[in-house]
């Protein structure tokens, strides 16, 4: 899902569905799984977005429960800029089109 603070373009989190706090809750076949829409949902944003890279984060703190969020983000970014983006500290306009597309992509 694409998440509401929209901190950076494309900021989004993979949710799994049942409550567990951590992958190693999951049993091999679903961390296999949760792995497996990561990689989707990473290659659909660095497509989407253009960014150079991902930074993720996992950690259940506000809402503890697994998700991991995917920052796609510039090579170019110093760590000062990253820790802005992941403290929400920075802002972008969602873009309605661009939420199309990445759904389009993912689909």
């Amino acid at each position: 899902m694409l998440h509401q603070d929209w901190a950076v373009r494309g900021h989004a989190m993979v949710v799994w569905k049942t409550h567990v706090e951590n992958v190693s809750d999951l049993s091999l076949e679903d961390a296999a799984h949760l792995s497996q829409v990561h990689h989707a949902a990473e290659k659909a944003l660095l497509a989407a977005t253009g960014a150079d890279r991902a930074v993720l984060l996992k950690l259940g703190i506000a809402t503890p429960h697994l998700h991991q969020h995917i920052y796609p983000v510039s090579a170019a970014l110093d760590r000062a800029a990253v820790m802005a983006i992941i403290d929400a500290r920075t802002r972008v306009t969602r873009d309605e089109a661009f939420v199309q597309h990445v759904r389009s992509l993912l689909h």
